[in-house]
């Protein structure tokens, strides 16, 4: 059978002999609609759990808007400008909304990378920064219930309203993106980020987990210590087309977004593979080796012990974290990272 895998902006394609194939798993495709605007429209016109953003702000209110980075393929320019048509219908002037990336521990974006998160029309007429874990302003928020000092950027903080955007999907050890993880590890400090991943140990850190996952409930408890008034995110299909959209209370909306994300993706495997093919999807879910390793993780139950897993990544931006790529040379097992 002939096999084909997403790699880059790409696909690859490979024979697989009929009598050694066990299955080829594929998502449960949301086809989504002509006009995948209307969607988000009607989220941002009809929010869960909140009032409308155009009945939250003020004139006179100053805003914060939190966005994903490049490792995300978010449609950020539509969720903004819905967003910011709120804001200027409840008279917010554009001079008093910031836009951050919330890039967490990745590199900090440049200004060509900013345009292409943001547009060019936003990037021209709003002020935009970036999470620089080295070298931000950050303040102490309060401590989450595990103990963690919650550290926010305070140009964050000291807004009178604060929004985050982004896509909700699997998380290898947060159980789902979106909502709480544009505060952390989105916008927080080294320390606060490095505190909260540690917990990625914990049994219950893994992709589609909430309930009993201390990683997902450290990062909610950052979120409402920091400040959310409105949360606006996006589920996508494989074809990175928007399927689902929903706007409002941040909790609502994980809740929402998830449950999509688990009717589309969650699939039961009935036998355990010797040899497992996967790939993160493409572009920019392999843009590096940090962020294409993680589909090894939501892949892992589906081999053997002792099989293998060929894991198949273009990885344009090299290996993506020079934390990541010290461990890796450093040690030779997570258990030997967990003791570390």
């Amino acid at each position: 059978m002939r096999v084909k895998i997403p790699y880059g902006e790409r696909e690859i394609d490979f024979d697989v002999p009929d009598g050694n194939l066990l299955d080829v798993i594929l998502p449960r495709e949301y086809i989504a609609p002509a006009k995948p605007e209307s969607i988000m429209r009607n989220a941002i016109m009809n929010p869960i759990g909140e009032d409308r953003l155009s009945d939250i702000a003020r004139e006179g209110d100053t805003v914060a808007i939190v966005v994903e980075d490049e490792t995300r393929p978010c449609p950020t320019p539509q969720i903004l400008e819905l967003v910011l048509n709120e804001l200027s219908r409840a008279g917010v002037d554009d001079s008093d909304i910031l836009i951050i990336v919330g890039n967490g521990m990745h590199s900090v974006p440049d200004f060509d990378s900013i345009k292409r998160i943001v547009g060019e029309r936003i990037t021209r007429n709003y002020r935009i920064i970036a999470n620089d874990v080295l070298n931000s302003d950050y303040i102490m928020v309060g401590k989450t219930k595990y103990g963690n000092e919650v550290e926010v950027l305070r140009e964050y903080v000291e807004k009178d309203i604060k929004i985050v955007t982004g896509v909700i999907g699997y998380h290898y050890f947060a159980g789902y993106d979106g909502t709480r993880r544009s505060i952390l590890p989105g916008i927080s400090s080294m320390k606060t980020i490095q505190f909260n991943h540690r917990m990625m140990f914990d049994e219950n850190a893994r992709a589609g987990e909430l309930k009993n996952n201390p990683v997902h409930h450290d990062m909610n408890d950052a979120m409402h210590l920091a400040g959310c008034d409105f949360a606006f995110n996006v589920v996508l299909n494989s074809n990175r087309k928007v399927v689902g959209a929903w706007a409002g209370n941040p909790d609502s909306v994980l809740d929402a977004g998830s449950k999509v994300v688990d009717e589309m993706y969650k699939i039961r495997v009935e036998d355990e593979a010797d040899i497992l093919i996967t790939s993160a999807s493409g572009y920019p879910h392999d843009i590096d080796l940090f962020q294409t390793c993680k589909a090894m993780h939501m892949t892992m139950q589906g081999v053997r012990k002792g099989g293998t897993i060929i894991l198949v990544g273009e990885c344009r931006n090299g290996h993506g974290s020079d934390v990541y790529f010290e461990w890796m040379k450093r040690y030779s097992s997570s258990e030997e990272v967990k003791k570390a």
